[in-house]
C-alpha cells in the first residue's frame, strides 16, 4: 500500500468515525438507548449524514495530515 493510498484510507476512516459519532450523539439526545440500535442502522445513518456534511471530509483530511498522512488524500 502506497503512502497516498494510506492517506486516502485514513481520511475515509476519520470521516466515517466522525459521522458515526454524530449519529450516536443525535440518537442519545433523542433519548434512544444505543444498545437497541443495530450497528448497521448507525452505519447507514452515518453514510447519509456524511453525504449531507461533506465538510467532515475536510476535517478528516486535516486530522490525517496531523497524524502524518499528508499528501494527496481523498
Amino acid at each position: 500500500m502506497t503512502h497516498d493510498e494510506m492517506a486516502r484510507f485514513a481520511v475515509q476512516v476519520l470521516a466515517q468515525h466522525s459521522a458515526r459519532k454524530a449519529v450516536r450523539d443525535h440518537l442519545l439526545s433523542q433519548g434512544v438507548k444505543l444498545s437497541y440500535v443495530p450497528a448497521r442502522e448507525i452505519v447507514a445513518q452515518a453514510k447519509a449524514w456524511l453525504r449531507e456534511h461533506p465538510e467532515v471530509i475536510v476535517e478528516g483530511r486535516a486530522k490525517a495530515e496531523a497524524l502524518g498522512y499528508g499528501g494527496k488524500a481523498a
